[in-house]
């Protein structure tokens, strides 16, 4: 799924609002300002989500010494 692509609210015929990106329906409300209230929160999150990964510093996992950890018994 590319991140990049706008989200966007569409009605289906049923009178169900879609939030979509692209082709993939992401989630959806019955009401348009439902669907609006679920595509802000999908923005914010997706904002948080990359701010959080930016700040990250990479961590490399450490060596696990063998028999470091006790066995366990079945």
């Amino acid at each position: 799924m590319n991140e990049t692509e706008q989200l966007t609210i569409t009605q289906t015929p049923t009178g169900y609002w879609s939030v979509r990106r692209g082709g993939t329906h992401i989630t959806g409300a019955m009401t348009r300002s439902g669907a609006e209230a679920e595509r802000e929160l999908l923005s914010r999150l997706g904002s948080s989500r990359e701010l959080r990964a930016a700040r990250r510093p990479t961590r490399q996992r450490p060596e696990r010494a063998r028999g470091a950890y006790p066995r366990r018994m079945h």
